[in-house]
């Protein structure tokens, strides 16, 4: 077990890190969510849109998708979330800046399971998930992207103005639209249809 201690240690981090997109965004600190309950929520997008996947018939490995979404980001115990507005600051090399800040936290996470095997096996899913090409590390990302609507909507129910989140809730909209992952689009009807309705109640 001492092999794999200072992981552990690391891992214990996700629950006290918060997403700092929604501070930037307005939530109050003590309502906003860890990356911990994040990475809960998207296994379990990921899980759904896996098994609507399946359904369809398309050939994909439901044990390999749990696994990057478990994991996508872990690397954050070390980077802390990197806001959008952080790399809008940093202008075009924003996204390049943040990909390598990543890369070399997750070298130095794994490096703690000084278990050469497994570290190899996290290794690979860390990168299979960077890379974003094959259908099971699509299907983490548009979990990942669902997840913000779905929280979204759960700070509009708590009180907080739909005008705070407008931006990031378009942009989401937006990618997810492109998503190669045919079953996001039955899950985010569903969110929009929510986040209408539970708008629209609001202004009651």
């Amino acid at each position: 077990m001492e092999t794999i201690r200072k992981f552990l240690l690391t891992l214990g981090r996700i629950k006290s890190i918060p997403r700092s997109g929604w501070i930037s965004h307005s939530v109050a600190l003590t309502d906003v969510e860890s990356v911990a309950d994040h990475s809960l929520s998207t296994c379990a997008l990921s899980l759904i849109l896996s098994d609507l996947e399946a359904r369809r018939g398309r050939k994909l490995s439901v044990e390999r998708v749990l696994r990057l979404a478990l994991f996508h980001d872990l690397c954050e115990t070390l980077t802390f979330d990197i806001s959008k507005e952080y790399l809008d600051y940093l202008g075009p090399k924003g996204k390049k800046i943040k990909a390598e800040l990543e890369v070399a936290a997750w070298k130095h996470v794994v490096a703690g399971l000084k278990d050469p095997c497994l570290s190899r096996t996290y290794s690979k899913m860390q990168e299979e998930f960077q890379n974003e090409k094959t259908f099971e590390s699509k299907i983490v990302h548009a979990a990942d992207a669902l997840d913000i609507l779905l929280e979204i909507n759960e700070y509009i129910r708590r009180g907080y103005p739909a005008k705070l989140f407008e931006d990031m809730w378009k942009q989401t909209v937006k990618r997810l639209r492109f998503s190669s992952v045919v079953s996001v689009d039955s899950l985010l009807k569903e969110l929009i249809r929510e986040h209408r309705k539970t708008d629209s109640s609001r202004l009651k």
